[in-house]
């Protein structure tokens, strides 16, 4: 049976390749997309999952429109030097806003309807999911999967000397989530930091049936990258790493650790801590899964008979 998945994202460069990879893998059912602010606004997220639906002929799977801002009400700061003015890098995706409108409420019948047969996936901000768990705390207990993409652990962040951006952004949220769920798997910038998309693979990727944009906006990524660390091999792609594991879960390597993530402002805002003191010792808080290593020896080889074969 196809792993039936709901993905909470905001496209975003890498957010693309993974609904891209989530499409073409013939295990994956997306049965539906949540697009909220992150890597760009949430007008823009929305419409770039509709222009990519449309891209790959799949305009039959329901896109709801999540959170615009944080729990706390702060307006989101944007990447348009990462991810482009509108989220796709080059590209500008046909004006399509007289499609958008704020459906978020019809979220709750997809989800009764499948319920302990979903698995989640977040890659972004966990704002929308928190929300879910505020409002609807009964039936978000029915959920036994999620795979986050997010923290860093004991390891330099990507937006302060200690925080990932999808935690940074909203660290409330990210506590509500990771008090209130169950069976959550997490993929820190240990892992997502340092597997690439090289400039050569990018190009063997770049077929037809994803509209020819991978190579484009993966080229537009590298080039950001390549001004932070100039002998950077490839484009980290973060999002597209739970993705995968979804489907080749023997890649990884995981821990069970005691999560807590910082709330408050200041230097440590968006720290994700696992807490490895013997379990006997510990206060009560969540355990949760940590994937801590990926073999990355067949990725190349993957993406490309997944995302190549789907183009046929």
């Amino acid at each position: 049976m196809k792993k039936k998945i709901l993905i909470f994202c905001d496209p975003g460069i890498d957010d693309t390749i993974a609904l891209i990879y989530a499409f073409s893998n013939p295990e994956l059912e997306v049965v539906g997309i949540v697009a909220d602010y992150g890597n760009t606004s949430r007008r823009f997220a929305v419409r770039n999952v509709q222009y990519l639906l449309e891209l790959l002929g799949r305009t039959d799977v329901p896109v709801f429109s999540g959170a615009e801002r944080a729990l706390n009400g702060e307006d989101p700061v944007l990447q348009p030097t990462i991810h482009g003015d509108y989220g796709l890098g080059p590209f500008t995706p046909p004006n399509s806003e007289d499609r958008l409108k704020e459906n978020f409420y019809e979220i709750i019948p997809l989800l009764i309807k499948h319920k302990s047969d979903l698995t989640i996936v977040t890659l972004g901000r966990l704002s929308t999911l928190a929300t879910l768990f505020l409002l609807y705390p009964n039936l978000m207990r029915a959920f036994n999967d999620y795979y986050v993409m997010g923290g860093a652990f004991f390891v330099p962040g990507n937006v302060t000397p200690v925080a990932e951006a999808n935690i940074y952004g909203d660290p409330i949220a990210a506590h509500v989530v990771m008090k209130s769920a169950k069976n959550v798997t997490l993929f820190p910038l240990n892992i997502t930091d340092h597997i690439f998309i090289t400039p050569e693979l990018a190009k063997q990727l770049d077929v037809p049936g994803c509209g020819d944009i991978l190579y484009p906006i993966l080229d537009f990524y590298y080039e950001f990258y390549k001004t932070q660390i100039p002998d950077i091999e490839g484009s980290p792609v973060h999002d597209l790493i739970p993705m995968i594991a979804l489907t080749n879960s023997d890649w990884f390597t995981y821990q069970n650790y005691l999560i807590y993530v910082q709330e408050q402002a200041g230097n440590a805002r968006g720290l994700t801590i696992a807490d490895m003191r013997p379990y006997e010792t510990l206060p009560p808080a969540p355990i949760h899964r940590v994937a801590t290593k990926m073999n990355d020896s067949h990725f190349e080889e993957h993406l490309i008979e997944i995302i190549t074969k789907a183009s046929r």
